[in-house]
Formats: C-alpha cells, structure tokens, sequence
C-alpha cells in the first residue's frame, strides 16, 4: 500500500514556534512529526510516500532528500493551498489511483497496539474508511456515529476521526484539480451514499496541532520505551 502524509498548512496554529519552521517539523523528544510518521509507515510496511506541502516547503523537501527507507515524493503547493482533499486530487498520479491509498496527519501522533496494521482493502461499495475514537467532551470536533454495518454517519454520535483513513482516490475524480477542496466535505458526501465506513482505532493519539497542545506535552516522555527504536529508525534512514 502506498501513503499520502497530508502536510500542507499555513503555519499559523502554532504561533512562534513556526516563525521559521514548518510544522511537519517541529521535533518531541528530538523526533520531528513528520519523521515519527515515516516510523509508522514504514513499520506498516508502505512501499511508496507523497507528501505535500505548502508553508516552508521547501525545508521538508530538503529534509526528506536523502530519506532511504522507501521513496518520498514531495507535492509542493506553491501558489495556493489546495485543502485536503484538493492536494490529493492534484498531486497524486493517476497510475496509482487504482488502489486505496493510506491518508496521514502528522499533526497527530498515534499509538496504536502492537498488533494493529491499517487496512489495505475496502468493503464493498465503500470508498473510504476511517478510523475514530471516542470524542472528548471538551472538544469542537464533528461528531459521528458508526452504525452496525460499519457505514458512518455525521453530525451525530460519539466518536470523532483522528486523522488516518483508508481512501479510494477515485472517489476525488470528480473534483476539479489545482482548486481547494476539502477532505470533511467529501465524507459528508460519501457518508449521505453510504459509501464510508470507519471503526474505532486501536490504541491512543495525541494531538499536536496548536501551540497549546504544544506546550502542555512538549516537557513530557511522550514515546517512552519506543524512543530508542524511533530514534534508530531515523538515524538510518539519512544515514549517508
């Protein structure tokens, strides 16, 4: 299966930490969140990587130059950004269309149990999946309800998407390329056909997308015993 890391922001959410720093990587524990999401692709055994970009690409270009685990391919977005789905829809090779694709935030960092692996196949009539956890009571995020055949539905229920999906990328097709558009809207879409389904992740995710939850976790031992292995991942993965 192939990855896309959806790394295109305005570097706005984390203040001054990203005067002159993307976000994808501003490092935890000496781990940049892009490089800890390569960690997990790559322990998922994905064969190929896109990545787009848009503030301060051009530094996770260089970063990822001399990355050897797998090949990387870096969409930049230089005009405009194009949104989630917009990104995809624009950057990603038709010739790889033909299979589901896993969509990462490296916003976010998951913690799954050690025997979870992303699904590589979708259900019948399914065009995408997501995976959910229960929805903190002290957050804004879109509820959603996943029903006994598995299929989603939005604007209700408790659970919310933590920002790894399984997707179809021909389900974009109809959208128009190098214009915005965004991956919620294409759920909702999906989710009124019954062409979306979702279960509940498997693990834990902590969610770094503000300076506040920056700075609540940035002094804590976030990886724990899986520190060295991270840290050895990506000492050989740029080593010359």
């Amino acid at each position: 299966m192939n990855a896309f890391v959806l790394a295109a922001g305005f570097g706005k959410r984390m203040g001054s930490l990203t005067e002159n720093c993307p976000k994808p990587l501003l490092k935890i524990q000496g781990i940049t969140l892009l490089d800890y999401s390569l960690y997990l692709l790559n322990q998922w055994k994905i064969s190929k990587v896109w990545i787009n970009t848009h503030y301060l690409g051009e530094q996770i270009k260089v970063h990822v130059k001399n990355f050897k685990q797998y090949p990387i391919a870096v969409l930049e977005e230089k005009e405009k950004i194009l949104g989630t789905a917009g990104g995809i829809r624009t950057g990603f090779p038709e010739e790889s269309s033909k299979e589901p694709v896993l969509l990462i935030n490296p916003d976010t960092l998951f913690f799954p149990n050690s025997d979870f692996s992303p699904k590589t196949s979708l259900a019948n009539n399914s065009k995408i999946h997501l995976y959910l956890l229960p929805a903190p009571t002290d957050q804004t995020y879109t509820k959603i309800n996943i029903e006994a055949s598995g299929r989603l539905e939005f604007g209700s229920g408790s659970y919310y998407y933590i920002g790894l999906a399984i997707l179809n990328p021909n389900c974009l097709s109809h959208l128009e390329k190098n214009q915005y558009h965004d991956l919620s809207d294409i759920f909702k879409e999906c989710a009124k056909r019954g062409e979306i389904t979702g279960e509940v992740f498997p693990g834990s995710v902590l969610d770094l997308g503000t300076k506040e939850l920056w700075d609540a976790y940035i002094t804590k031992d976030i990886f724990g015993t899986e520190l060295s292995k991270i840290e050895s991942f990506v000492k050989s993965s740029y080593m010359a």
